[in-house]
């Protein structure tokens, strides 16, 4: 018989099933093939031979008598987790009464019986691991077994165990576990694995190791107790598996997410993480500047030239910023066409001369292919605690001061930009109106499964059609309904116009198509959020099969717990979720097995350069092989040319959206295309009956 974790597994069952009836040997019948297997004790307490072992269940009726012929009949037809006692003679040992205890489960979609015989007069004990495993499967798994006594001493280590931590089994036994510790673990994990292990009897979870030559190992451990007669602890028994592979591979994406895929330098997400650290310090006696350096017209570029041209373009301007402050700052680049400078300074005679240096030095024409490219940039700045003692805010008052500069110019961000407040006010005004005329509406953007061309699903997008005609995207003001505090209206009008659409028409719609709304992080944190999605639903009757829930990794940064409760909450509200952005946002890989999430999407900006840059090629690869692996679908946004649609597919993500199927269209124009069975893809972005 294969020696593999399966096998292990189902080894494991017998020791469980075991366990919770008391010492003894234990016997495991699969009722599908006939198959048994046995504890190696059993021959001892049978008083059988080599050869001796039965070697199906006709054989091992004939062994334990008539009276368990007559309880063996019933197997087939007993409920699950049913228990039967039965006092049996043994013809082996004349004049021995021994006490059979059975139990059925269901395993794998086979109907299993586990049996445990043990002597009322006698005790065998069951620290050897030939109790529960027989000696070829315990010597030879591939998962590092480890038995302790009560008093956690080690007492037997498998091979896999010595290959795995590079210690002798002479150089282990006798010594507790944490003679191989790493030290990387504070006193409250071993304290909350050891609550855990004597509450429930078992412990579960990631734990770092350290081989004999020193080098760091991770394993997922499960740890159970062994208890004897009458439930008494007499033991322990680790089963270990080696991820250490698994865990550098998800370092090495934590490593891609956090920096810039062109230039190397830090992003978004780990410039965020340094102001946390920064402010979450007593810094309140110095002075931290943060720098937004914009490069205009960088959309312009990025139509006349390719994308060669453009990195090229960004890695010399990451040159010349890093140039110009050594490493006295912080540098990152925090979007497209964004670089944030920050750090510690004295005086402000010395910012301005900093921020002077940057600004000649990044505007400098730049030569290639024989072609001076003119650079214009802008730098908006923010000062704590001057300004701020918030990290987001300092962001934001950077990128506020930035709207102020103009023509290769600096801003210090003040109370006095006026002008600005006026252009969001008035935003403000226009999407609280847009709201009272309904011209707050939703166009939907088609969702492709690339196997077969269908639609099956769409994400609904918010547009303002203005009085004149004009059509705002979220663009235009989503930033300033998250800063000023009105984003959560215009998630419920969302929803409101999206659970409209759906029962409006949900005698057309394909059972198997989902609509995806989004939700900001503002209206996640309300405390009565579930409540107000459920009011809304049930509202317009919504069967929530044919709805969806967009999430942003930000929902997770202050309480994850929190977060993973309201989660919960919606799948039991029947809504699918998807994490969107993922990569771009805060959370951890690691809170992906936490969560009740069913589909990652890839965001559109690791989709842009998929083809040129190798960095995005294996985060995108690694993204879709980790989501495979958690058993989670994937789908792709911003797909916009045949090229990443091919490599998409040949790395198996098969569901997409972006402008090479469709742009988001009004509901009217959505209808139409819901009616075409197949997707016609290719320049025209038209569609076959």
């Amino acid at each position: 018989m294969e020696l593999n974790n399966k096998l292990m597994n189902e080894m494991l069952d017998m020791y469980e099933s075991s366990s919770e009836m008391y010492s003894g040997a234990v016997i495991r019948v699969d009722l599908s093939n006939d198959q048994i297997l046995y504890s190696s004790n059993f021959k001892q307490i049978a008083g059988l031979g080599k050869d001796e072992l039965p070697k199906n269940l006709e054989e091992l009726e004939r062994l334990l008598g008539k009276d368990f012929k007559k309880l063996s009949d019933k197997f087939y037809n007993e409920d699950y987790e049913t228990i039967w006692t039965l006092k049996i003679n043994l013809k082996k040992e004349v004049n021995n009464t021994f006490e059979l205890v059975g139990k059925k489960k269901r395993k794998d979609n086979n109907d299993i019986i586990y049996l445990l015989i043990r002597n009322l007069n006698q005790h065998y004990g069951i620290m050897s691991p030939e109790t529960f495993f027989p000696k070829d499967l315990f010597d030879n798994s591939p998962q590092a077994i480890v038995i302790t006594d009560k008093n956690n001493k080690v007492l037997r280590v498998n091979k896999a165990f010595t290959d795995i931590l590079g210690y002798s089994a002479e150089e282990i036994i006798g010594e507790e576990p944490h003679f191989w510790a790493s030290s990387m673990h504070d006193k409250s994990f071993y304290e909350e694995m050891w609550y855990e292990l004597k509450t429930k009897g078992f412990w579960s979870g990631k734990i770092i190791d350290k081989r004999k030559n020193g080098e760091v190992v991770f394993l997922y451990s499960n740890i159970f107790e062994i208890k004897g007669n009458g439930g008494k602890l007499i033991g322990y028994i680790a089963i270990n598996s080696d991820i250490t592979n698994n865990i550098k591979k998800e370092q090495e994406i934590e490593k891609i997410i956090r920096h810039d895929s062109i230039t190397g330098l830090p992003n978004a997400k780990y410039l965020f993480e340094k102001l946390e650290n920064v402010f979450s310090k007593d810094n309140e006696d110095k002075q931290y500047v943060l720098m937004i350096l914009k490069i205009e017209e960088f959309n312009e570029l990025s139509i006349l030239y390719e994308f060669k041209i453009i990195n090229i373009i960004l890695k010399e301007i990451s040159k010349r910023i890093i140039d110009v402050v050594e490493k006295e700052y912080f540098v990152s680049r925090v979007s497209e066409d964004e670089f944030a400078v920050f750090g510690c300074f004295d005086t402000t005679e010395d910012l301005e001369e900093i921020a002077e240096k940057l600004k000649n030095e990044v505007k400098k024409n730049i030569k290639i292919l024989g072609e001076n490219i003119n650079l214009k940039v802008n730098i908006g700045i923010s000062i704590y605690p001057k300004d701020t003692s918030k990290p987001n805010d300092l962001l934001n008052l950077a990128r506020m001061a930035l709207k102020g500069a103009t023509n290769n110019s600096i801003t210090f961000y003040s109370r006095d930009l006026s002008n600005i407040l006026i252009i969001e006010k008035n935003i403000e005004k226009e999407v609280y109106k847009a709201i009272e005329d309904d011209r707050l509406l939703i166009h939907l953007q088609p969702q492709i499964d690339t196997r077969d061309y269908k639609i099956i699903g769409a994400e609904a997008l918010v547009r303002l059609h203005k009085k004149d005609g004009n059509i705002l995207t979220p663009a235009a003001f989503l930033d300033i309904a998250k800063k000023k505090g009105f984003i959560e209206n215009i998630d419920k009008h969302i929803l409101l116009k999206t659970s409209k659409f759906i029962n409006e028409e949900k005698n057309v719609l394909d059972e198997k198509l989902r609509i995806y709304f989004n939700i900001s992080r503002d209206s996640f944190e309300r405390k009565d959020i579930i409540s107000r999605i459920e009011k809304i639903l049930k509202y317009y009757d919504i069967d929530t099969s044919y709805l969806g829930i967009e999430l942003t990794e930000d929902i997770f940064i202050d309480d994850f717990y929190e977060a993973k409760k309201k989660i919960h909450a919606l799948k039991e509200l029947g809504l699918k979720i998807t994490l969107d952005d993922f990569g771009t946002g805060f959370s951890s890989l690691s809170y992906l097995n936490k969560l009740e999430i069913d589909k990652i999407k890839i965001d559109k900006s690791f989709i842009d350069d998929i083809l040129e840059n190798d960095a995005s090629k294996r985060l995108v690869s690694s993204i879709i092989s980790m989501s495979n692996d958690l058993g989670l679908e994937v789908i792709a946004e911003g797909v916009e040319n045949e090229s990443q649609l091919q490599f998409l597919n040949d790395k198996g993500c098969h569901e997409v959206q972006g402008y090479y199927f469709s742009k988001p269209l009004p509901i009217k124009e959505f209808k139409e295309y819901l009616k075409l069975k197949k997707v016609a893809i290719g320049e025209k972005n038209g569609f076959t009956n």
